[in-house]
């Protein structure tokens, strides 16, 4: 058995001419600073968000500014042309996806001129992801992605001296260790960034403690370690000192003849500020931030105004050193003079979640506003995976290059990323942009998925005639896809996991009776009720049935294909009978008159190894039973009222206010209706809350997780507040007020209730005060931790499919907010409630919570598999989950015995050849490596691991590899870090060159590498 879980995204990288770049980029390129003053770092720079107010091209083109005045074009332009005219001059440009908008729309000359300003360091380019994302919300994968795409187009356009040294995450709410980690292992020198707790805020000032060496990963140590800087008085310009278009506050006047002459006046004024500034960072520097909100669209006019107060403090305040600067430059004055007085800066090894701006503000409600628009996001990230490798086996395979259809996809998703996105802090019209993007950008993306599977199937070059037209079913979460309701039609199962996995598939279908044909044969299916007959949703025809059925054993990067067709035989009703246990082996299906499942009133479901049941008088779960162990818990749904701003802060798109603290039942009554259901594949309990919450329990046969599929909407307004509807757990495990949530789907982060870290907590808000990001998973310990004198030694973990806020409010419970409408504006900015419709009515939002348990690692014999092991193999198995294609078979010439005659049914990226490729041209491949464990985690899984891949891919031979930051923008070799205290992060002292194909992975190490290949070919079978 492999001694690691791994997985690899591969893609093909276009290659781009290099650019000549001038010696002067960098740290060359700063303007000096005076040891013996204070120097004062004015960091000119527009903070342009990818859609909040307006929408992405709204913002850029500087439409509909009766909304916000803002267009980014104007912006870039115009500071490009103001840092002509002084060398001294600087600019930071932090969004990718704007500038690369801009770029495409300038002439040659202007580009030139624009390379020349970031070669001499005149333009900085800073964080350079595609947005400037979220930090709670944000999956791992979909943050290293968007910043891979990122600084490959900077790379493509400015070359070497537009590599980014710093992470400027100046207006997130909240952020995040696993952030830090990546942008250390990006390469980045420092983050930057404004938001953070009020508490802590006051703390840090008073302790000159706003700068710091943040540990992104006690996995991988000093080389997680990043510079952390907050920001001294936000990231706006300071009052009255703001000279854009925008602002409204006095020019500088230099005329000394003019009556209105005010330089000295605005000097000292300025100096003021900087000198009460000064006081609470232990260097000599000060950062100010010049700019805000689509500031710069007449740059000129704020770049004047500078030109003057640097001028007048020369004049009449000498002893302070005022100069244009970036965020490096200012990082290197600060690391200089540490070093020369051995200054010590604080280590913080937590977070920066929750962040409250105010005692009844904290920003916990946008963990879970528009789950509808989290749950798009991360499904689009799903298939982004699976067309990236199906997208290079078309190529190797027949030299079929369709990488350009996945360009939009990848804006798209790095769109969604953005800390109003991802979010759901946007206003209305600008949520439903982003879903019509990243509708249009999955169209385009699948646009040629039918030749990518004809192609990798085929077993001979005359095999057009097998070709069906395939696509996914989105909205098969509403009980709706077309294809599936013909009376043939075929299903491909992609898996972009690199391990072997089992996969139920449900379509939606009208038919009571099938046949299913896979490359094994026969498959055995059930046929099951949909959770809600959907008759709202009056654009479509929804089905009132599913079709269930294992995709067994589909192979690592590779798929089966089904043939499945209507039958007209009839089925057999199974006879109603008394039992309390269910869950017999999976059996073959034949082709004889199948059997109809069994409608009986029960309480337990499952088998012995995994199941659960139903207390019979109130219709809730009572016990679960997962790897033979059996524990008391129930699950119900409640809600809190959303507080209305009439006392304090109202609870809207940002901040999470209940009214109450004590969240109210959903039910209304003590007992619910359920319906039960036991087939030889699943069996299922189909529960009505309410006329607005329904929920399936499910537990497949052989799994080691139950499934909670729910549905709630459109909530019912209750109390005339808004609502925030929860799905609470309960055990009667002692967890002694410490749970445990994911960071971004990495690491796990130890949480005590009524308690932080680094400074002293204050419980005006119990509820929100104590609410997390969970991207992933919430896990309770037995005691709190890994004593294993504690209880029965269990690990508890609820993991879901989207991300939400959540909680232990109390010992052995966990809380998942999962919806939320609220009829008030929390006064953040967006301007209007929390109030989606859809179809007329308030949005109906879907979706599915995973519970597992098992033995503590700590606790476990070497032998047997930990909880988090199961925790992190169920968390991959959902978040990449094999993508189902459906595709119309009704065509005579896509008879069954036509298409098993021409194609395989069956493909592996790892395991088997691949088509002919007929070029001997040489590629480049992005492939990334990554153990999933964290240390400690399990006995076996969690130890470093050597993986040789030579003989990885039988689609091509590696001839070169070389390793690169963890965004593939530079060699890792080229990485340097300073030095800070005692922390010295660590030098890639295991980079891969050459031809060395042994790779070594530490615990939660991720290794990315540029792998050049040229094909190998294949004969047809």
């Amino acid at each position: 058995m492999m001694r690691i879980a791994w997985l690899f995204t591969l893609f093909i990288l276009n290659s781009a001419k290099p650019i000549k770049d001038s010696e002067s980029c960098g740290y060359e390129s700063c303007n000096k600073v005076d040891p013996s003053k204070i120097n004062v770092h004015l960091v000119p720079h527009s903070h342009d968000d990818v859609g909040w107010l307006k929408t992405v091209d709204q913002y850029y083109y500087g439409a509909k500014n009766y909304i916000q005045p803002a267009g980014v074009q104007h912006i870039i332009g115009s500071v490009v042309q103001a840092l002509q005219k002084d060398s001294t001059r600087r600019f930071i440009q932090v969004e990718t996806a704007f500038f690369w908008q801009w770029w495409q729309d300038q002439p040659e000359k202007t580009k030139e001129m624009t390379r020349q300003l970031v070669n001499r360091g005149r333009l900085e380019i800073v964080n350079a992801a595609w947005s400037m994302n979220d930090e709670a919300a944000a999956h791992y994968h979909s943050i290293i992605d968007q910043f891979t795409w990122g600084l490959k187009r900077i790379n493509d356009t400015l070359g070497k001296c537009g590599r980014p040294k710093i992470g400027w995450q100046i207006d997130p709410f909240g952020h995040s260790k696993e952030m830090a980690s990546i942008f250390s292992q990006i390469g980045y020198e420092g983050v930057f960034f404004a938001r953070l707790d009020y508490r802590d805020s006051k703390k840090r000032h008073l302790n000159k403690d706003l700068e710091l060496i943040w540990q992104g990963s006690s996995d991988l140590g000093n080389f997680s370690n990043i510079f952390t800087g907050v920001l001294y008085d936000f990231y706006t310009a300071p009052a009255y000192f703001c000279w854009d278009i925008l602002c409204g506050d006095r020019p500088i006047i230099d005329n000394e003849k003019s009556f209105d002459y005010n330089v000295n006046t605005v000097v000292h004024e300025f100096a003021d500020y900087v000198t009460k500034g000064i006081e609470y960072y232990k260097t000599n520097n000060l950062l100010i931030t010049m700019g805000g909100d689509f500031t710069y669209q007449a740059a000129e006019m704020y770049f004047t105004n500078m030109d003057k107060l640097i001028a007048g403090f020369k004049k009449y305040r000498p002893d302070i050193n005022v100069l244009y600067s970036t965020p490096s430059c200012y990082l290197k004055a600060v690391n200089e003079e540490g070093r020369i007085k051995n200054i010590k800066f604080q280590l913080k090894t937590d977070d920066f979640f929750p962040y409250a701006s105010g005692i009844h503000s904290y920003w916990t409600g946008y963990f879970t506003s528009r789950p509808n628009s989290k749950r798009f996001e991360r499904q689009g990230n799903n298939l982004l995976q699976v067309m990236k490798q199906t997208t290079s086996f078309a190529k190797y395979g027949h030299n079929l290059n369709f990488e350009n259809n996945l360009i939009p996809l990848k804006e798209v998703m790095g769109i969604m990323q953005h800390h109003d996105a991802i979010t759901g802090t946007e206003k209305q019209h600008v949520a439903q942009d982003y879903v019509r993007l990243l509708t249009a950008a999955v169209n385009t993306a699948e646009e040629d998925v039918d030749s990518i599977i004809l192609n990798i199937l085929k077993k001979t070059d005359n095999a057009d005639d097998a070709k069906i037209k395939f696509s996914s079913c989105l909205m098969a979460n509403v009980s709706h896809c077309e294809k599936s309701n013909l009376d043939r039609f075929t299903v491909v199962v992609y898996n972009p996991l690199s391990r072997y996995v089992n996969h139920y598939v449900r379509l939606p279908v009208n038919g009571n009776s099938y046949t299913i044909v896979g490359p094994d044969g026969n498959v055995n299916y059930e046929i099951l009720p949909t959770i809600a007959d959907f008759s709202y949703v009056d654009s479509i025809t929804p089905s009132k049935k599913e079709l269930v059925f294992v995709a067994e054993n589909l192979p690592p990067l590779g798929l089966k294909y089904f043939y499945i067709q209507m039958s007209k035989s009839t089925r057999k009703k199974h006879k109603i009978v008394k039992q309390t246990r269910f869950g017999n082996n999976v059996s073959q299906m034949s082709k004889s008159t199948r059997k109809k499942h069994k409608i009986v009133k029960q309480t337990r479901f499952g088998n012995n190894n995994s199941g659960f049941t139903i207390d019979k008088v109130t219709g809730l779960l009572s016990s679960v039973t997962l790897n033979g162990v059996t524990i008391e818990l129930s699950q119900n749904f409640m809600f809190y009222n959303g507080a209305n701003g009439e006392t304090f802060r109202a609870s809207g798109a940002y901040i999470f206010r209940p009214a109450n603290t004590t969240p109210t039942a959903a039910s209304f009554a003590k007992t619910i209706t359920y319906t039960t259901y036991a087939t030889d594949i699943v069996d299922e309990v189909h529960q009505i809350f309410n006329n607005w919450i329904r929920q399936i329990i499910r537990v497949y046969k052989n799994e080691n997780y139950i499934e909670f599929d729910w549905l709630v909407g459109p909530i019912a307004l209750i109390n005339d507040l808004g609502v925030e509807v929860v799905t609470r757990f309960v055990t009667k495990r002692l967890s002694n007020g410490v749970f445990y949530t994911d960071s971004n789907g990495k690491q796990m982060v130890k949480r005590i209730r009524n308690f932080r870290e680094m400074y002293t907590y204050t419980n005006e808000e119990p509820i929100s005060g104590n609410y997390y990001p969970i991207t992933s998973c919430i896990l309770l310990k037995d005691g709190g931790s890994d004593n294993c004198s504690q209880g029965d030694n269990l690990e508890i973990a609820v993991l879901n499919d989207r991300a939400q806020g959540g909680s232990s409010l109390e010992d052995g419970q966990m809380e998942l907010m999962i919806h939320r409408r609220l009829l008030n504006d929390d006064n953040f900015g967006v301007g209007e409630p929390l109030n989606e419709i859809e179809f007329n009515e308030g949005v109906v939002v879907r979706g599915q919570h995973y519970l597992t348990f098992g033995r503590k690692n700590t606790c476990s014999k070497s032998s047997v598999k930990s909880a988090a092991a199961n925790q992190r193999d169920i968390a991959q198995r959902k978040l990449l989950s094999p993508w189902v294609f459906v595709g119309d078979a009704t065509s005579n010439q896509h008879s069954l015995q036509n298409l098993q005659a021409k194609l395989n049914f069956q493909f592996s990226g790892l395991a088997t050849a691949l088509p002919n490729n007929n070029t001997n041209d040489k590629a480049t491949i992005l492939l990334r490596l990554e153990h999933i464990f964290s240390k400690d985690e399990d006995n076996v899984l969690s130890q470093p691991a050597t993986l040789n891949i030579g003989n990885l891919f039988p689609l091509f031979n590696i001839i070169n590899i070389e390793e690169m930051s963890l965004a593939a923008h530079m060699p890792k070799i080229e990485i340097e870090k300073m030095t800070w205290n005692s922390f010295i992060p660590a030098t890639p002292s295991r980079e891969v060159r050459s031809t060395d194909l042994n790779i070594d992975l530490e615990p939660m190490e991720i290794r990315t590498f540029i792998v050049e290949v040229v094909p190998k070919t294949r004969n047809f079978v």
